[in-house]
């Protein structure tokens, strides 16, 4: 295996199914509380202290930190371009779907009473803001295993827009320029995660401030991937190295750093299988990028499952909504994320050509 920026120059690359595999996950993840109700146990969560859809939401975190930071080199402009188009088209299209078509099938109000809610009209404006989202419309899914919830995978984007944004500001910053600023870089984040943690120790701060708690857990994975295309020249991928990461990991079970190491090693394992040359596997790349998709349709389907299928078991419901969630993840990359993604280079070539005149180009 080469280093990372040497993997790194060849187009194709294992990382969209990763994704997917990921994505998918999360609806496993989902499908024990959804199917259950709130509080019950899922896979993994005794053994790592993180369930499946936590480990999912580490890998998407990772993979951005490093793909986000080489996105970043291509300029401000492009950078931002390129992040509002990769989310919010599927994002509008999920939330208009959710109000217009899933709320009046499944609610328990008559349609008049739901329409003239003004809860209905909050709920898309609020979602499309990441920071005050809304997780229930009137009437919708209140007789469900784990009620009202519509979308619960939605609260991640807020802190993936929220490291997009410190990617913005260390480059800008100009921390990336050097190996030397980025470990400047790297030694206030590991202190600033420190710090935290023994504030949680002493006053179980973690317990009590949501936002402080997942940023905190998102960020060191997304870190971890930003420090990977720092050093990327240097970084080797090789099968001894993750050897070395995986006993770190065993060896620390139990410890009270068991996370951090884990995440690392855990990191360090995706890029090594994600830069794996394996023929027939990058025959996927030539589907389509269906993992966002999947990641936001996913909740809804499951919870219309769930609605539908009384009693049903976690297993059923992840067998009954795994192919419309697939089939609306296609439809949303081939006909609304990948056309909104190719006109990256006009709106960004529109906004650089308006930031140096003042006023619009002229058609």
């Amino acid at each position: 295996m080469p280093r990372v920026d040497q993997a790194t120059t060849q187009r194709d690359n294992n990382f969209n199914l990763i994704r997917m595999v990921a994505a998918g996950s999360v609806l496993v993840s989902h499908a024990y509380p959804l199917a259950l109700g709130p509080g019950s146990p899922e896979p993994l969560d005794r053994i790592l202290g993180m369930d499946v859809g936590t480990l999912a939401v580490i890998s998407f975190f990772v993979i951005s930190g490093y793909f986000i930071s080489q996105s970043f080199h291509r300029g401000i402009i492009e950078f931002a371009v390129a992040r509002i188009l990769r989310i919010y088209p599927g994002l509008v299209m999920v939330l208009l779907l959710t109000v217009f078509a899933i709320g009046p099938i499944f609610t328990k109000l008559d349609i008049g009473a739901y329409f003239s809610d003004r809860e209905t009209f909050l709920y898309m404006p609020r979602n499309l803001s990441l920071g005050a989202l809304r997780y229930d419309l009137p009437g919708v899914f209140e007789d469900n295993p784990y009620p009202r919830a519509i979308n619960g995978s939605l609260w991640t984007l807020f802190y993936e827009v929220a490291c997009y944004a410190m990617v913005a500001v260390v480059g800008i910053l100009g921390l990336t320029a050097s190996g030397r600023r980025f470990v400047g870089f790297l030694t206030t984040y590991a202190l600033f995660y420190a710090a935290v943690l023994l504030l949680d120790l002493r006053h179980h701060v973690l317990d009590h401030a949501t936002i402080l708690r997942n940023a905190h857990q998102l960020t060191l994975p997304f870190v971890i991937g930003m420090a990977f295309f720092q050093f990327r020249r240097r970084l080797p991928l090789r099968l001894p190295v993750l050897g070395l990461a995986i006993a770190a990991a065993i060896l620390s079970y139990d410890k009270p750093w068991f996370h951090q190491v884990f995440v690392l090693a855990w990191s360090y394992g995706l890029f090594y299988l994600g830069f794996l040359r394996c023929e027939p596997i990058l025959y996927y790349n030539m589907l389509g990028d269906y993992s966002y998709g999947v990641y936001i349709f996913a909740f809804p389907i499951e919870q219309m499952v769930a609605a539908l299928c009384k009693g049903c078991a976690p297993l059923a419901l992840m067998a009954l909504s795994f192919p419309f969630t697939l089939l609306l993840a296609v439809l949303s990359w081939h006909f609304i994320e990948e056309p909104a993604l190719s006109q990256k280079s006009a709106v960004s070539g529109w906004l650089r050509r308006v930031a140096v005149s003042g006023q619009p180009a002229p058609r």
